[in-house]
């Protein structure tokens, strides 16, 4: 399985943080997606913008295209989607 972050830029009505964490599992399951999973929801907006929100939201996915149809298939309202690769200092 890779990591991958999506970008998510929503109304905060329509993206509770913690319902979502909570709740992606029984909306992956009752939608049949059994190989995406959510990991951690980092919150990346000052709460004095309460309108418009941005998420940075880790998921784990086959593949880049698998976690794209599974977030279209629930209507995730989502920016982008980047794979995230590990990079380690080397000792020399």
């Amino acid at each position: 399985m890779k990591r991958f972050i999506v970008n998510t830029k929503a109304p905060q009505i329509q993206l509770n943080r913690l319902t979502c964490i909570v709740g992606s599992t029984d909306v992956f399951e009752r939608a049949g997606i059994k190989d995406v999973h959510l990991k951690t929801c980092y919150c990346c907006s000052p709460e004095s913008n309460a309108q418009v929100q941005k998420s940075l939201i880790e998921f784990e996915a086959p593949s880049q295209q698998t976690l794209e149809a599974a977030l279209e298939k629930i209507a995730f309202p989502f920016v982008s989607i980047v794979e995230v690769t590990k990079m380690e200092p080397t000792k020399n």
